[in-house]
């Protein structure tokens, strides 16, 4: 049909929009259309209005058939279910799908867990759904699995050639291993927590080398191997293992490994990983320097695991020997004046945690002082009188005493202690 003129559109008294004829316009438009061009406007709706479009006629039930819908759809009950389970043929380029709780249960997969606790209080009434369904979405590139009740081994879940990011969280009875994800070539984001049966070697994550940006396996203890393996990988961003029986030495790390990594957590098990015990004091160094080259790398964020100690059982550690003393020095912290960065070894006995700075060694600095004439001397120097306040009893020290050095300590400070009382009552 021909297009309208500007004053067809336009009331004759004031100018305004003819709504009847714009109406009819638009109708018109919309018919001129074709399925092609109607399934690019469809993909900036989400996935529920798209269901009720398709309705309207024949043309628009082809648009939503051939709509590349970025939308995510949540699973969370019988009836979302059914509606995801048609979906497999009227929208089956359904991009994201996130399957949580509800009151229902899955079929049970292959090799199931014998009578899961709780189970059978929870699932008694409830409908069984069949899971294989969702391998109909052949274009699907998310994939969010919260809780879900699945028990047992499910293929169908990791095969999907277009998917870039899986999720899967607070799993007891969902087993699956690592090998798995070669059924996700193009997978760029992995983010895996408190599953108890997931296993597998974190080298099995190679299959996805070229495309892995972020991988996060929290909580997953029969997760194992090296973090090392990764280390080539030319797009990983963050790199999180915290809860994993995964292994290494951050002194491993070169100048050119993990040279895109942003942010990293590694776990106990790694020498220098989080809440790592070193068994001598000469091992710090050493690791700091590696953190150190990885901050070098320009979008790396700091690295700061916590609670690094010495280890009880190490040689080199001591008790401390009553009121009076400092207790040791035996906690590692990061310290970090303007952009210089450092580290110092500090007491938490006590209440060292509330006087950190009277029970701290001197800062081991990493990064040369910055220029006086430099914008950041002046923040430099703030922080570092702040991270330096207070008399400390380890002034001097960059490293621990050894336990003669601490008892020599000891007996001065009880000395200077009893002069100063003698002097006391000397005023009195």
């Amino acid at each position: 049909m021909p297009h309208p003129t500007e004053s067809t559109l336009l009331d004759n008294q004031d100018g305004c929009l003819n709504a009847v004829t714009m109406t009819d316009h638009l109708s018109a438009s919309l018919d001129e259309l074709s399925a092609d061009m109607i399934a690019i406007i469809f993909g900036y709706l989400a996935p529920e209005v798209i269901m009720g479009l398709r309705r309207v006629c024949v043309k628009w039930r082809d648009a939503a058939k051939k709509t590349i819908i970025p939308s995510n759809f949540e699973v969370n009950s019988v009836e979302k279910f059914n509606v995801m389970r048609v979906m497999t043929t009227a929208l089956p380029n359904l991009g994201q799908i996130s399957l949580q709780n509800g009151n229902y249960k899955y079929a049970d997969g292959e090799d199931p867990v014998k009578d899961p606790v709780g189970w059978a209080r929870l699932f008694s009434n409830a409908d069984t759904l069949n899971i294989e369904v969702i391998s109909n979405f052949r274009e699907l590139r998310s994939l969010t699995m919260t809780s879900a009740p699945l028990n047992g081994r499910f293929p169908v879940l990791f095969n999907f050639p277009l998917l870039q990011k899986l999720e899967i969280k607070y799993f007891r009875y969902l087993k699956w291993d690592l090998e798995v994800l070669g059924g996700l070539p193009v997978l760029r984001e992995v983010n895996i927590a408190f599953n108890m049966r997931l296993t597998g070697k974190i080298a099995s994550l190679r299959v996805v080398k070229d495309s892995l940006e972020v991988a996060t396996i929290s909580n997953a203890r029969n997760v194992q191997g090296n973090f090392m393996d990764l280390a080539d990988f030319p797009r990983l961003k963050l790199l999180d293992l915290i809860g994993t029986s995964v292994s290494g030495d951050i002194r491993d790390i070169g100048e050119h490994d993990f040279l895109k990594l942003e942010a990293l957590d590694l776990p106990v098990r790694v020498f220098g990983g989080n809440e790592f015990k070193f068994q001598r004091i000469s091992d710090v160094p050493d690791a700091m320097l590696a953190i150190h080259r990885l901050e070098k790398h320009s979008k790396f964020r700091v690295y700061k695991p916590s609670h690094w100690f010495l280890s009880e059982p190490s040689p080199e550690r001591y008790r401390w020997l009553g009121r009076g003393c400092p207790y040791p020095p035996f906690e590692i912290e990061f310290v970090k004046a303007g952009t210089r960065r450092g580290w110092r070894w500090l007491s938490t006995g006590g209440m060292a945690w509330f006087f950190c700075a009277r029970m701290a060694c001197e800062v081991n600095w990493l990064d040369p002082e910055p220029d006086r004439r430099s914008s950041d001397y002046e923040t430099y120097i703030k922080d570092k009188d702040r991270i330096e306040t207070g008399f400390s009893a380890y002034r001097g020290y960059r490293q621990p005493p050894t336990a003669e050095q601490y008892r020599q300590l000891c007996d001065e400070r009880s000395r200077a202690l009893s002069r100063r009382v003698r002097a006391r009552r000397g005023n009195t």
